[in-house]
């Protein structure tokens, strides 16, 4: 098996390389080249992904955009954070390593990033769904909850992406 994995490697190594020459070369019609540049580009990254099998830990990413409505207060937003953490966050034992980062200087400083770090695909999924029980055992009642989420909610937009790596070892 490694065997082949490495005559495979050196195959698209030398495939890769000889395209590279043949669009250095500048004898191709333009369409060519750029086709080529692509295929270049798609063997290479065949080629990494062959030479580095995913074996780390996977970082889920939330980058969610705050509001900038002036309602609440720095003090409450980092309340409401310190709570969350504390109560939910550092209680879930699925959580490996966990961030959250803001941005604080450039154009746009609505950014709030957060990281988290699992051990496997399984645990993007767990891991939500511990959140939410440890949310509700701290936040026991329907009204703690809604009081809670309201006064959270006022501090982001609603748009906001979701990402998920790995960590190459």
């Amino acid at each position: 098996m490694i065997f082949n994995q490495v005559k495979n490697l050196i195959s698209l190594s030398e495939l890769t390389f000889s395209l590279s020459l043949i669009y250095l070369g500048g004898a191709m019609h333009s369409l060519c080249n750029k086709f080529s540049m692509v295929l270049l580009v798609f063997l290479f990254a065949g080629t990494m992904a062959i030479a580095q099998p995913g074996s780390g830990n996977l970082i889920v990413i939330n980058n969610a955009e705050l509001s900038l409505s002036g309602e609440g207060s720095f003090a409450e937003f980092d309340s409401l954070n310190s709570l969350y953490n504390k109560n939910v966050l550092a209680k879930n034992e699925l959580i490996i390593s966990y961030k959250t980062y803001s941005h604080r200087y450039g154009h746009n400083n609505r950014d709030f990033i957060t990281m988290t770090e699992v051990k496997s695909w399984e645990d993007v999924i767990a891991v939500n769904q511990r959140n939410t029980e440890l949310f509700e055992e701290h936040w026991a009642t329907e009204a703690e909850r809604k009081a809670y989420n309201d006064a959270g909610n006022k501090y982001f937009t609603g748009k906001h992406s979701d990402e998920i790596y790995q960590v190459l070892d």
